[in-house]
């Protein structure tokens, strides 16, 4: 945590990455389990390096998974399972995800076209949701900033939620988000690799070193 902030780093292929990413104070560790995705990785591979990773908060993440897929997530003890999906998603397939998992240890990540928002019947579902940038063919991960007010109006409106900001966070950019949004915990994965599904050591420090100028501008008591 960064004098408040949250930080997630995901993505994560490689011990080796992992442990970049502790290297930095990354709060959570992100491992993807989509064979679309460039940064996927199986089961297998995670069970592999599961024992070798630092000690930092475990996250699942999928899309729109049958109750077996995810209950072979839950059987390998992550901390967390970030599960992203459509907006007509039935509401009993989601609400078996929240049983599954505890509402505690869900992130509902939906694909939010513009002009929907989060609708209410899906917020006893989870404690804590993802906004991710919007796009018709994709869950996640395109690299592209997201509606950062659209972001901010989910947090006023729903203060009791925890709320990650994601999408096209970078060094460059992450100070300038947490100014617009008031976010306290932030997803970051393409802005900080060499390519996808490798991370570089350089831009996680530059990140970190972005949200702590950020902070000290925001509080200038704050020392890092």
């Amino acid at each position: 945590m960064i004098n408040g902030v949250r930080l997630k780093v995901c993505g994560l292929t490689s011990l080796v990455d992992a442990e970049a990413a502790d290297a930095i104070g990354a709060d959570a560790l992100g491992f993807i389990f989509y064979p679309k995705s460039p940064r996927g990785i199986t089961l297998t591979q995670f069970a592999a390096m599961k024992d070798r990773l630092p000690p930092r908060k475990k996250v699942a993440v999928c899309v729109e998974p049958s109750a077996p897929e995810l209950a072979a997530l839950v059987g390998l003890g992550f901390d967390h399972y970030q599960i992203h999906f459509g907006t007509e998603t039935p509401f009993p397939i989601m609400a078996g995800w929240s049983h599954l998992t505890g509402r505690n240890r869900l992130w509902l990540a939906p694909k939010l076209p513009p002009e929907q928002d989060v609708k209410p019947d899906w917020l006893p579902l989870a404690d804590t949701f993802l906004l991710d940038t919007f796009h018709a063919d994709k869950f996640g991960g395109t690299g592209e900033t997201g509606d950062w007010a659209k972001f901010k109006r989910h947090r006023d409106t729903h203060p009791g939620k925890t709320w990650i900001l994601s999408g096209g966070l970078k060094p460059d950019n992450v100070a300038a988000a947490v100014s617009a949004t008031g976010a306290k915990f932030l997803d970051v994965n393409s802005g900080v690799e060499l390519s996808p599904g490798v991370k570089d050591p350089a831009r996680l420090k530059a990140l970190v070193l972005a949200l702590h100028h950020a902070t000290k501008q925001d509080n200038p008591s704050y020392s890092a």
